[in-house]
């Protein structure tokens, strides 16, 4: 049951199933869908003697908050509080009589809470999406014209991929190549203004590899070259 507190949400099942339930909703899963997946990804939760309680209250508090909340879960919850049973649970050497009386204190009010059908569902939070790069090379072609730019890529902190791209001075710009290998080394000289020479990590297995570049007239070549 992994309990740390007598709170309702105060051991790790609980957390998981609430958690990974808003996850859901708030990427703009369907409610029913959620429910579902959640009670088909925690079968063993919702299975276990030990564990089922709190796996229920989780459910049972995200569907309420959503106003979603499933009659049948709420009898089975209610049963469980009326009937004493969570309380049998936690009986055990070192558990004081204070302890149960303040557990017992928290089911009735977290039953007294869902038994009346919230006014508004909790709003969906839109997923946080933050783009950020690692710059690997930066290389100004001779004629002053253009840019060759490569770097990491990461989505919200975790690495995504490797892209690189051409810029010109006038606004335009086009990837080159990209790959999908954190850590590989790569780098990159203008044989001439019209010649790019990229050298990269023999082991690189490129998503896109583009020979050419083209943009307004400005038309060169792109040569790949292993490290040794």
């Amino acid at each position: 049951m992994g309990a740390w507190s007598t709170a309702i949400n105060g051991n790790d099942t609980f957390l998981d199933i609430y958690q990974n339930f808003f996850d859901l909703y708030n990427q703009g899963a369907n409610i029913q869908d959620i429910s579902k997946q959640i009670v088909d990804e925690f079968a063993e939760m919702f299975d276990d003697y030990d564990d089922r309680n709190n796996a229920l209250f989780a459910l049972a508090l995200a569907q309420w908050e959503t106003k979603s909340l499933d009659p049948k879960i709420f009898e089975q919850v209610k049963a469980i509080i009326e009937s004493g049973i969570d309380l049998e649970l936690w009986k055990g050497p070192g558990t004081t009589d204070r302890v149960l009386e303040k557990r017992k204190n928290i089911l009735d009010k977290f039953l007294n809470q869902i038994s009346l059908e919230k006014e508004k569902p909790k709003r969906r939070v839109k997923p946080k999406f933050e783009f950020s790069t690692v710059q690997l090379v930066k290389a100004v072609a001779p004629d002053g014209r253009k840019v060759f730019e490569a770097s990491e890529e990461f989505v919200n902190g975790v690495y995504s991929q490797t892209g690189s791209a051409i810029f010109w001075e006038s606004g335009g710009g086009g990837s080159v190549f990209y790959f999908e290998e954190q850590g590989r080394t790569v780098s990159a000289r203008w044989v001439d203004s019209q010649t790019l020479e990229v050298i990269h990590d023999e082991k690189i297995v490129f998503t896109k590899k583009d020979d050419s570049f083209y943009y307004c007239g400005d038309q060169g070549k792109v040569i790949y070259v292993p490290a040794a």
